[in-house]
């Protein structure tokens, strides 16, 4: 029997096959947050887009696009201060060797009530929350959010609504209602979207468990091998030392 001189095989080709490149070649694309975290803001607000999640303003480490088109600003991070209705439109950027990121689609109001969302698509099983926002932060009263025109909660104070874990069922229209000034508001319709998980979001968390196993399997066949050779050279010592020439009783 050959000596076991590699380490579990197994494992190795595990790691290779389900190294962090070979996974991320699936799911490396780069992703757009929002601070704050809304995508309909008021005309005259500011917010940040952070490419990847990196707060870093290293030059040339993202590349962003609006529209389509490459903008000068090569940082992980865009700042829109002092919103216009030009700045509404569509946002893509690429941090350093990932892929382009999905777009995010940025709308500037000018009204007096908004209705905001912290996100636009949601897979079943996220959160999301609300919040009906007044203009230049007026105080909103007599607040009720609806989903497809249904009432979903009334707050006499203005207060957020949350979903702590999305369903398809949550998908729909919304909007809110509030009175600023003695005076009734309604914001824009926002559509909510609720997806199931993809393929893709599965297997971020099976291929971890994949190679968990191979390497818990393979390092037990690994100990069995070196147990088996090592009762194998045992038994065969035994069996050499047992082992003795017949004496010659022949006189000589």
């Amino acid at each position: 029997m050959p000596a076991p001189t590699r380490g579990p095989a197994l494992l190795w080709i595990a790691l290779l096959l389900f190294s962090p490149d070979v996974i991320l070649t699936a799911i490396r694309k780069s992703i757009i947050s929002l601070d704050p975290p809304w995508n309909r803001i008021f005309r005259g607000e500011s917010v940040t887009l952070i490419c990847d999640r990196k707060q870093s303003s290293e030059a040339n480490s993202s590349k962003w696009f609006y529209n389509d088109t490459l903008l000068e600003v090569t940082s992980s991070r865009l700042d829109i201060v002092n919103a216009t209705t030009q700045n509404s439109g569509e946002y893509r950027c690429q941090y350093k060797n990932f892929d382009q990121s999905e777009p995010v689609h940025l709308e500037v109001f000018s009204d007096w009530l908004l209705l905001q969302s912290s996100a636009e698509v949601v897979t079943v099983g996220e959160p999301v929350f609300f919040r009906c926002h007044g203009w230049r932060n007026r105080n909103v009263f007599k607040v009720v959010y609806y989903r497809n025109g249904k009432a979903l909660k009334y707050w006499y104070e203005n207060h957020n609504i949350s979903i702590a874990r999305a369903s398809l069922t949550d998908g729909g229209t919304y909007h809110c209602e509030g009175t600023i000034w003695r005076r009734r508001y309604a914001s824009d319709p926002f559509n909510l979207t609720v997806n199931v998980p993809s393929k893709l979001h599965w297997i971020q968390f099976f291929i971890p468990l994949l190679v968990m196993i191979l390497f818990i399997v393979d390092t037990g066949l690994f100990i069995s091998t070196q147990k088996q050779f090592t009762l194998f050279l045992k038994n065969k010592r035994t069996r050499k030392g047992k082992w003795c020439p017949k004496p010659d009783l022949k006189e000589k």
